[in-house]
């Protein structure tokens, strides 16, 4: 009889040892899921960002060079959902976002040099203080020494 004490106390103290583990697992658990929550927060706030920033650059520079650049109406609304959808799913190192923010940008800087360079020639015409004017103010006048001292020939 003692000796089913004994193992029954055995057991017993095992089965509580048994229960300190899956309560210490359990509380470790809870501590990792809060974590995982924690950081999905972090997460979601830091692409909420970059999302918001891919949404403005969607419908400021890409849509203004999917306006000057596709006529079509359907076209243009079709690549529209499909932008959105990157954009939904904060899809920044998408290669099809890449080259659509590369030529918006690129289109967005030619449209402002092409601006540039218009006024720059308004402000030219305004001018209108070149010396070349008419054709005789193009014309030198010739030296006839030199002209005289070779007899007519420059070589």
């Amino acid at each position: 009889m003692a000796q089913t004490q004994n193992d029954i106390s055995s057991v017993l103290s095992k089965v509580q040892g048994l229960e300190e583990e899956k309560s210490r697992l359990i509380r470790l658990l809870e501590e990792e899921r809060e974590r995982v929550k924690d950081a999905l927060a972090k997460a979601d706030k830091l692409s909420e960002g970059k999302r918001t920033e891919m949404r403005q650059a969607l419908d400021t520079v890409i849509m203004n060079w999917l306006r000057d650049s596709v006529k079509d109406e359907k076209i243009r609304e079709e690549f529209k959902n499909g932008m959105d959808r990157l954009v939904d799913n904060t899809a920044e190192d998408s290669g099809v976002w890449q080259v659509v923010c590369c030529a918006s940008n690129l289109h967005a800087q030619r449209l402002q040099e092409m601006e540039q360079m218009r006024i720059e020639n308004d402000n030219l015409k305004l001018r209108n203080t070149g010396e070349f004017k008419d054709d005789n103010s193009r014309k030198r006048e010739r030296d006839e020494t030199i002209v005289n001292s070779s007899n007519g020939n420059i070589w």
